[in-house]
This record gives C-alpha cells, sequence and structure tokens, in this order.
C-alpha cells in the first residue's frame, strides 16, 4: 500500500511554476544580451521574487513587441499559473504548442493544467508526447502513473513506476 501512495504523491509537490521559471532562467543564460534577452531576464527576477504585477506588466509589453516568442509566453504561463489561472495558462501554452510542438515544457505543463481540471484522457495525452520526445523526463511518467492508480488501472501504473524507479540512477525530473 505504501508503495501506491508513494506512486500517486508523485509531482504533486512539485512547483510547475518554479519549473517553468527554472527553464527559462537556463535557457537565458546561455543568451547573448541583447534588448530581447534583457527583457526577459528582467521578468525571470520579478517571477523570482514573486513581484506578479510587475511581471505581468513586463510581459505585457514585452509580447505586445514580440507576441510570437516562445519564452514569453511561458513566462505568461508561470504568472498564470501562479495566480491559479488554469484556462490561460492553457491559451499561453497552447500558443507555444502551435509554435513548437515538441517543445516537452509546454507538453508537460498542458497535461499539468488539464490535469488540474479534471481532463484526464487529454493530460495522459499531453503527457505522453512529453516522454515521446524526452523519454528520460521523470515527472510526466510519475504523473501518468499516479493517474493510472487513481483510475485503478494498476497494471499500468506499476508499469511507469518500475520505469522510473528503474532510472532513478540519473534522475531527471525535468528539462
Amino acid at each position: 500500500m505504501s508503495k501506491l501512495l508513494e506512486i500517486f504523491g508523485k509531482g504533486l509537490t512539485v512547483n510547475t511554476a518554479e519549473i517553468i521559471r527554472h527553464w527559462l532562467g537556463q535557457i537565458l543564460s546561455k543568451e547573448e544580451s541583447t534588448n530581447r534577452t534583457d527583457l526577459l531576464l528582467k521578468i525571470h527576477d520579478c517571477l523570482a521574487n514573486r513581484e506578479l504585477v510587475q511581471a505581468e506588466n513586463k510581459i505585457h509589453a514585452y509580447l505586445t513587441d514580440f507576441p510570437e516568442c516562445v519564452l514569453g509566453r511561458m513566462a505568461a504561463a508561470a504568472v498564470c499559473l501562479l495566480q491559479n489561472e488554469l484556462q490561460e495558462t492553457i491559451e499561453q501554452t497552447q500558443s507555444v504548442y502551435w509554435r513548437q510542438p515538441s517543445n516537452t515544457m509546454a507538453l508537460y505543463v498542458l497535461g499539468y493544467c488539464h490535469e488540474r481540471l479534471g481532463h484526464i484522457e487529454t493530460a495522459l495525452e499531453f503527457y505522453q508526447d512529453c516522454i515521446k520526445f524526452k523519454s528520460f523526463l521523470q515527472l510526466p511518467r510519475q504523473r501518468m502513473a499516479a493517474i493510472y492508480l487513481t483510475e485503478g488501472r494498476l497494471d499500468k501504473a506499476c508499469l511507469l513506476y518500475t520505469s522510473d524507479a528503474a532510472d532513478d540512477s540519473s534522475v531527471v525530473l525535468l528539462w
């Protein structure tokens, strides 16, 4: 029974907005300094300090100038998550998904939001796509195992959990 509870709890304590912020920071640390990246770094700092009003204002201005920027859209998604606006998070992340269908961060966030909204089959599809592009990612597998467990699909939950446990030596939660 404790193993089943462990499966169910995996990934629940992870702050998805924080994962987005960390991902954004990793990408920006590799970018050359430009006006665009400097603006994104300011947005990143606002997110890190939980200055949501300032972050929202900067993102709005940024997306007015760069409406198709994937990084700006993901920053907007992080703010929406921090404000518990799941539908708006989906809209921002969907914009990234249309531009980059293999973006595993967007796929995971879409799965996470749909799972929270109770759209379980849609969530599973996004988590599966996430694993399809990066099979080493642990967090989407953990969420899928938890979903299968709650649905009573113990065979699938155990399969995902055992593959997850086997990969623990080279743990990679996300990105």
